[in-house]
């Protein structure tokens, strides 16, 4: 009977050994969402609302990624189409009030006064996304940027679009 009860242990062992496997290989879920920052960032964005669906999230992704490719190739009119009314009205009002711009838009503002280095412009293309949270209309793409800095931008959401709430991603790392 020892026999059968350790060829039992042993097959247990070997069936419990390749479900943890197998497990690990398909991924526990920390390789996504915000839990993957937890280890280079202490910051309260990580718990902010409630994880989205990754189709959001990628959604997000592209609104945060279009900008800064837009903002690198000084396209100013498709950067400031992912802008979030509140920030676009804060923008054209500052065009409008506090600057002698002959045409008051958010294009004209954005290409008058942001200046990138070469190294900036290729940097801030990189957005490896890996959590979107969310409360109501509100969010926080979290995400890898070069030299693997973890980033978070704030967002808007408008209809079913998300919109950059921010010019620029705040350095969580």
């Amino acid at each position: 009977m020892r026999g059968k009860q350790s060829g039992w242990a042993y097959a247990l062992l070997i069936t419990v050994m390749l479900a943890s496997g197998l497990l690990a290989a398909c991924g526990s879920g920390s390789e996504q969402g915000s839990d993957q920052f937890r280890g280079q960032t202490e910051s309260h964005l990580l718990d902010f609302g409630e994880e989205s669906s990754a189709k959001e999230r990628e959604e997000a992704a592209t609104v945060v990624t279009a900008f800064f490719t837009a903002r690198a190739d000084e396209d100013w009119p498709t950067a400031c189409a992912q802008l979030a009314r509140p920030m676009l009205a804060k923008i054209e009002h500052l065009a409008g009030s506090t600057t002698d711009l002959e045409a008051k838009s958010c294009p004209s503002f954005l290409g008058t006064f942001t200046r990138l280095t070469a190294k900036e412009r290729e940097d801030s293309k990189v957005v490896d996304a890996g959590s979107l949270r969310k409360q109501g209309p509100r969010g926080f793409l979290i995400y890898y940027g070069a030299d693997e800095v973890v980033y978070a931008m704030p967002l808007n959401r408008e209809g079913d679009a998300w919109k950059l709430a921010s010019l620029s991603s705040d350095r969580l790392s």
